[in-house]
């Protein structure tokens, strides 16, 4: 029987290794407390502070707000100057692509009529001509038509014929003819109801409002506000929204047991008693009313 010979191992020397571990723990330490040292001094004793930052600096997401803005304002004053100086800070090349993507996705993230009426008004000033634009900014309509009207001149040279009063015993006040100031032309068009029948599908249940809206020649006239009130609320909306049901259709849902009157905004007959009613085969129904507009756009005819 051989006995093994046990080998002798070295002490360990423990003073080493905590001599080791006590310098990686201060190194780190002091890696933690000059972290935190750097950043309350860029943070807290000297942040950096930008100044006579313009908003061609500012991200994207940052100048589609400020475009936003800028259309806002611009329908709230309607000055173009100051709305074109605001842009310009932009410093965008490709400024009227920029704002007409924006409008595109407005349209598609269903944003409110009144802020992308607004921003199609902005891009329609920068001479974007696209469906949107032309759907939601509109070229104004002229005044109606009325009389040529007789320059100032001719009337200040036209012979006042002067009345004579003899005078009586008990004297009648004279009454000094003024006249009337004639109403001066609005730019706001006015529409009447062409039509109005109930809106049914065979066999469905229909419970839309539908406003159709055309102009004087019976064509589809798009980016037209509907008003829609109802005891205790008011709504509005505008026609075009669905282009592919026309570009001059728009609809509101109505509610059972809610009667609803609507008018448009530039001016048009007031329809009320509006309700879901049934239809012939007792499956509810809607409504559909068709408004013309009244005014026809002029042309001027040059001058021989």
């Amino acid at each position: 029987m051989t006995r093994r010979r046990r080998q002798s191992q070295p002490p360990v020397d423990e003073n080493a290794a905590f001599s080791r571990m006590s310098a990686a723990g201060l190194i780190l330490l002091g890696l933690i407390i000059g972290l935190v040292g750097a950043l309350y001094y860029a943070w807290v004793v000297s942040p950096i502070v930008y100044t006579e930052v313009g908003p061609s600096r500012m991200s994207d997401k940052y100048k589609q707000e400020y475009i936003y803005l800028v259309s806002q304002s611009y329908a709230a004053n309607g000055d173009w100057v100051q709305t074109e100086n605001r842009l310009e800070a932009l410093e965008d090349p490709a400024l009227n692509e920029t704002v007409a993507a924006l409008l595109e996705a407005y349209l598609r993230e269903q944003q409110d009529p009144l802020v992308i009426q607004n921003l199609a008004r902005l891009a329609q000033g920068l001479g974007v001509e696209d469906k949107a634009v032309a759907l939601f900014a509109p070229t104004p309509a002229g005044p109606m038509p009325t009389d040529t009207p007789t320059p100032a001149a001719s009337l200040a040279e036209t012979a006042v014929p002067t009345i004579t009063v003899t005078p009586s015993l008990t004297p009648e006040p004279s009454t000094t003819p003024t006249s009337s100031p004639e109403p001066s032309p609005t730019a706001r068009p006015n529409y009447r109801l062409l039509m109005q029948e109930p809106y049914c599908e065979k066999g469905e249940a229909i419970s839309l409002l539908v406003v159709e809206t055309q102009d004087a020649l019976l064509n589809q006239l798009p980016g037209v506000e509907v008003l829609v009130t109802w005891e205790g609320g008011e709504d509005h909306f505008f026609t075009g929204f669905k282009p592919a049901l026309g570009a001059g259709y728009g609809d509101f849902k109505m509610e059972p047991g809610v009667s609803y009157t609507i008018q448009l905004a530039d001016g048009s007959p007031e329809i009320s008693g509006l309700r879901i009613e049934p239809c012939a085969d007792g499956a509810d129904g809607g409504w559909w009313l068709t408004f013309q507009n009244l005014r026809l756009r002029l042309t001027a005819t040059p001058e021989p």
